[in-house]
């Protein structure tokens, strides 16, 4: 052993230490840069020299730098991204729908139709009285401005999910693209052996968007990039990638779903459609059967009304000409449901009579107060309009309380999963503090080695004088 190579051994430690306190320094910077994965340099004792008098170490090297992850918490974390983003989407277009509608309420629909059914029984109390018939016309205008208020509403919520969808399909694809260009630089740069914990980083925080959006899975390849795949088809393989787009469904027009890759040539959609997982799933859930289901039992309540009300309206009479209808009986959806145009024109086409030139009779008026708890068909239901309505509200309530209840437990799992993989990934700097003060005296330590070997070379020179 010669005392050149001591000064091997010590520089080597002082490389060693310099490449250790860039580490822990890389780490203290980053410690709140969102994805950061903490770093650690990887070393080990160096090629051992044979010698007469026996096998000597060499010093110690740097193998690399590595960050420390663990697969398993990383796919645990994306499974439950997905879960919680699916269901805050439910949730959310759930609670639209109850701040629609807003009952228990003074001024909804519920109160509007109580106060429908009263105008007419105070109509019957006095049948001859345009006073009152001007107040059942304008009752009755006020539940069909409500129900378009509503229908209008909901396809206007629908509406922004499907504006919302188009453009998450748009971040897919931007997400996309950068994890296959990050892959291409990644394998460039690992080619020689050693990891790039940075751009590693920067790939697994897209990797983890996607899961979140579209419930995306990542699969490692031995070269350092990584296939993402959604919905069971690549999205991502190596430095090649596919895009997404919202198309209606071929079966079913009136509904979405992401189709994935080009359009082949005319344009005719042939690719398969894809059921996804995370906030993706979730709009197209709300698109497809939320707001569709709920527009479609507020169209059962306005049908009921326009039919029932009418079929009364009609055994009555204005004078000596039969009455006709209060309600266009061509428009029976909440969108569109209105009086009548004889009605708007003239309140006195309102009809109390059930007799012919009999002005002070009050049967009709009676039978329409006594619709209040008569029972009808409402939505496959035999039940009052009021009970068929309620029933849909609390329909709505119970589902709402179920989704939130899915939400904060879907939640609940995330924040765990994220709390087991920061306590891998995540810089503590007292940990690192410690480290550095570690790194500092072991730089110290082969500093104070190279004084030594100085020492003895000068002691080696002063001998041969």
């Amino acid at each position: 052993m010669t005392l050149n190579s001591l000064l091997g051994i010590a520089r080597s430690g002082l490389m060693v230490s310099q490449a250790q306190i860039a580490t822990t320094s890389q780490n203290v910077t980053n410690a709140q840069t969102p994805g950061y994965s903490r770093q650690r340099a990887r070393v080990s004792a160096s090629y051992p020299q044979l010698m007469p008098q026996g096998v000597f170490g060499t010093g110690v090297q740097v193998d690399g730098i590595e960050r420390l992850r663990n697969t398993l918490l990383d796919t645990t974390l994306r499974r439950d991204s997905q879960n919680a983003s699916l269901a805050e989407e439910r949730r959310d277009a759930l609670q639209t729908i109850e701040g629609i509608f807003s009952e228990p309420s003074d001024t909804g629909l519920a109160s509007s139709l109580d106060q429908f059914w009263s105008a007419w029984s105070d109509l019957s109390t006095n049948p001859d009285s345009s006073a009152a018939r001007s107040v059942v016309r304008q009752r009755g205008s006020q539940v069909a401005a409500q129900l378009n208020q509503f229908g209008n509403q909901i396809n206007s919520a629908a509406n922004g999910a499907r504006t919302q969808l188009s453009e998450t399909a748009e971040r897919v694809n931007a997400l996309a693209a950068q994890v296959a260009e990050i892959n291409m630089r990644i394998v460039a740069a690992e080619a020689s052996g050693n990891e790039a914990p940075d751009m590693r980083d920067a790939r697994d925080q897209r990797i983890d968007e996607l899961a979140s959006l579209v419930g995306a899975t990542s699969l490692p390849q031995p070269n350092g990039s990584v296939n993402v795949n959604i919905g069971g088809d690549s999205l991502v393989d190596g430095a090649n990638y596919k895009t997404v787009r919202v198309q209606s469904l071929r079966n079913d027009p009136a509904k979405l779903g992401i189709a994935l890759g080009a359009l082949p040539p005319g344009g005719s959609p042939t690719e398969t459609m894809y059921q996804l997982g995370g906030k993706v799933a979730g709009m197209l859930e709300s698109y497809n059967q939320v707001y569709p289901g709920t527009l479609a039992t507020l169209d059962g309540i306005a049908s009921a009304i326009v039919t029932t009300v009418n079929s009364v309206h009609r055994t009555g009479f204005v004078g000596a000409t039969p009455a006709g209808d209060f309600y266009d009986a061509s428009r029976t959806t909440a969108r569109t449901i209105r009086l009548d145009t004889a009605i708007v024109s003239s309140a006195g086409n309102i009809a109390a009579s059930g007799l012919a030139n009999e002005s002070g009779d009050n049967r009709v008026a009676l039978a329409m107060s006594q619709l209040r708890s008569t029972r009808v068909t409402v939505n496959g239901q035999n039940a009052s309009i009021g009970e068929g309505y309620r029933s849909a509200i609390a329909n709505i309530a119970t589902t709402t309380n179920g989704a939130n209840s899915t939400f904060e437990a879907a939640r609940t799992l995330l924040s765990q999963a994220e709390a087991r993989r920061e306590s891998v990934k995540g810089v503590s700097i007292d940990e690192e503090m410690v480290n550095l003060i570690k790194f500092q005296q072991s730089y110290a330590a082969a500093a104070r080695l190279v004084s030594v070997v100085d020492e003895l070379s000068e002691t080696l020179i002063n001998l041969g004088r």
